[in-house]
């Protein structure tokens, strides 16, 4: 059971520092990551009948 307990608090140690990694971005960055979302969920989605818009990248930017 200890073995158990040891890597249920590494994850959560593991979560903690990915979610410290990803609150330290620049916003651009946080912004294209948000879009790698929505393009990777994007077929999932239309096969489901849903109306999907992804937010539009030029050359890294966003178009507004």
């Amino acid at each position: 059971m200890k073995t158990l307990k040891t890597e249920i608090a590494r994850l959560i140690a593991a979560k903690e520092r990915r979610r410290r990694k990803l609150a330290a971005l620049p916003f651009a960055e946080k912004v294209r990551l948000v879009i790698k979302l929505q393009q990777m969920a994007a077929p999932l989605l239309k096969a489901r009948g849903r109306s999907v818009k992804v937010w539009p990248l030029e050359e890294g930017k966003l178009v507004i």
